[in-house]
């Protein structure tokens, strides 16, 4: 069969897949039969270049796998062979139809464990393949779980597992395994002490390595045959088989199972007290074994090499991901900072306006505390506190007590009124129409009653329950007084009213004096003329700001006089 594979093989023409395909069916049913064949890693690197050439990946990956088994079992180049697995599993990874060759490959890494004595892994790694579905050489996974107990002399589980092993390939008429698993059993069971179960499985094993020409098992297989006649004291079968398998390994350079040899021929030497011989093959065993150990060193350090590279990529990962964490970090702090800047620029905004809003209400109150004493001043002129005094006096010199007595008690009243009602925001209109009634008696009695006056009140207001700012039209009557009707010939008069209209309060002064035009005081002094009007104006305009009014005054040149119309919001005391 693989002759007429051979030629076909020859005899095709076209390098494609299929010729591929053909080559690796061919390798993987030659190769294990002749392993000291040394142009095995020839032909499937020509295999390789071909599936490169073609970008075929399972070409590809199963050259890589081919070569691996070349370096691992037929070179005892464990790292070669390694590093080849590993890029035939990266490849087969990506393609999930390929678990099949997965598990072969896996297999291979668990394999170098066993080597490496890391029994605890290769354990873990044979057991997990025993889950897969695609695992349908469950027997082959057995047979590794058997050796792993065996060299861990767990020697009870190891035959557990040989036998497992043997019921499977033996259905599926595997019979490289089953001479090869017979090999180690016999082994196994002879060290248990199994004596005659050993030498039944040894033999059954060199049987079908004899009938069937499995070359690639006939080394190990000697070797334990060797060590298995030496516990059954057969020296001579021992040395047959321990010189024949070393024999054997020249061509095949199996450092191991040279080592296994050596040794198991040495105590044959022993055993038949040829000392000297015993001495130099033992020393050619323990060369052997340092050499092993500086391989296994070698081993050892591209193992680290390999775990130096995952942890370099975990390195680069967890710098990403400190990146990362850097850059969020960074964003959240950096959004932190704003906020709280944020939040400090608000804070001092509105400690900005707060002492903006402190500094106008500080500047107002201070309008207010001017105006008012402003206001108070007016009200209490010195010309008119003068002038009034003056008159009380005037009155005294003629003997007239009773006009001297009246007039004192009303200027008394007047102060005193006045200097009360300076501290209040507000007073009732009736009071406020007493107060200036006071003060327009006073001025009317000092100008010798050169005018007369009135006061109306709409009907439909009740002094009585309307506030209004104290002496509000008291300046516009001074200045109707002093420049309108004191420079008149005839009888003047001055009418003041109080009226509602649109939710405010209307209160007039209207003379018919000589006008403001015709008023000399206001021709020599223009600035005289407005400090009433500046006053009363700076008082409605605190009063529309504190109460949200739109208060005013109004001034009218009638042709006889002038009229003063003073709106202000209507108040009520309750």
């Amino acid at each position: 069969m693989l002759d007429s594979l051979e030629n076909v093989i020859n005899t095709y023409t076209k390098e494609d897949t299929t010729y591929v395909n053909l080559r690796i069916k061919f390798t993987a049913r030659k190769m294990f039969l002749t392993p000291a064949d040394t142009t095995w890693a020839a032909y499937v690197n020509k295999t390789l270049d071909i599936s490169k050439q073609l970008n075929y990946p399972k070409g590809i990956a199963i050259s890589y796998n081919n070569l691996g088994i070349i370096h691992h079992y037929f070179l005892s180049d464990p790292l070669g062979g390694l590093d080849y697995y590993q890029k035939s599993y990266a490849i087969f990874d990506k393609y999930p139809k390929f678990n099949t060759y997965v598990i072969a490959i896996l297999t291979n890494i668990g394999l170098i464990h066993l080597e490496q004595q890391e029994y605890e892994k290769a354990l873990k790694s044979f057991k997990s393949l025993l889950k897969y579905p695609e695992n349908n050489k469950k027997y082959m996974t057995q047979f590794y779980i058997a050796n792993t107990y065996g060299d861990q002399k767990k020697l009870d589980s190891s035959i557990y597992y040989y036998k497992k092993a043997l019921v499977g390939s033996e259905q599926n008429k595997q019979l490289l395994y089953v001479a090869n698993i017979k090999t180690n059993l016999g082994l196994v069971q002879t060290n248990a002490g199994f004596i005659e179960e050993g030498l039944v499985s040894i033999n059954e094993s060199l049987d079908l390595i004899e009938q069937h020409n499995i070359e690639s098992l006939r080394v190990p297989a000697y070797t334990n045959a060797a060590e298995i006649y030496l516990i059954n004291n057969n020296i001579e079968k021992a040395e047959y088989f321990a010189t024949s398998s070393l024999e054997l390994n020249e061509s095949l350079n199996n450092l191991n199972t040279e080592k296994s040899a050596l040794a198991t021929l040495a105590n044959i030497y022993t055993q038949k007290k040829d000392y000297k011989n015993a001495l130099l093959t033992y020393q050619k065993h323990i060369v052997l074994r340092d050499s092993l150990i500086n391989a296994d060193r070698k081993l050892e350090i591209a193992r680290k090499e390999i775990q130096f590279e995952a942890d370099k990529d975990r390195a680069i990962s967890q710098v990403e991901i400190e990146r990362q964490k850097s850059i969020k970090n960074a964003s959240i702090i950096g959004g932190s900072g704003l906020i709280l800047a944020s939040i400090i620029s608000f804070v001092l905004y509105r400690r900005k306006q707060d002492a903006v809003s402190k500094s106008k209400e500080a500047e107002f109150n201070a309008k207010v505390s001017d105006t008012e004493l402003k206001a108070l001043r007016s009200q209490m002129n010195p010309h008119f506190i003068f002038n009034s005094l003056n008159s009380i006096g005037d009155y005294i010199l003629k003997n007239d007590t009773q006009s001297a007595s009246d007039y004192l008690g009303k200027f008394a009243k007047l102060m005193r009124l006045t200097l009360e009602n300076s501290e209040k925001k507000e007073i009732l209109l009736s009071e406020d129409i007493s107060l200036l009634r006071t003060y327009m008696d006073i001025e009317r009695k000092r100008f010798n009653y050169k005018f007369d006056y009135v006061i109306e009140i709409e009907a439909d207001l009740d002094a009585d329950n309307i506030l209004v700012p104290p002496m509000i039209l008291q300046p516009f009557i001074e200045n109707s007084i002093i420049h309108g009707l004191s420079r008149k010939e005839e009888l003047g008069l001055v009418k003041i009213s109080f009226k509602a209209e649109k939710n405010m309060l209307i209160c007039s002064v209207d003379d018919n004096g000589v006008g403001r035009k015709n008023s000399i005081s206001n021709k020599n002094n223009p600035e005289s003329k407005s400090m009433g009007m500046a006053i009363t104006k700076s008082r409605i305009e605190i009063i529309n700001k504190l109460k949200n009014t739109n208060g005013n005054v109004e001034i009218t040149d009638k042709t006889e006089g002038t009229r003063i119309d003073v709106s202000l919001p209507m108040q009520l005391a309750y």
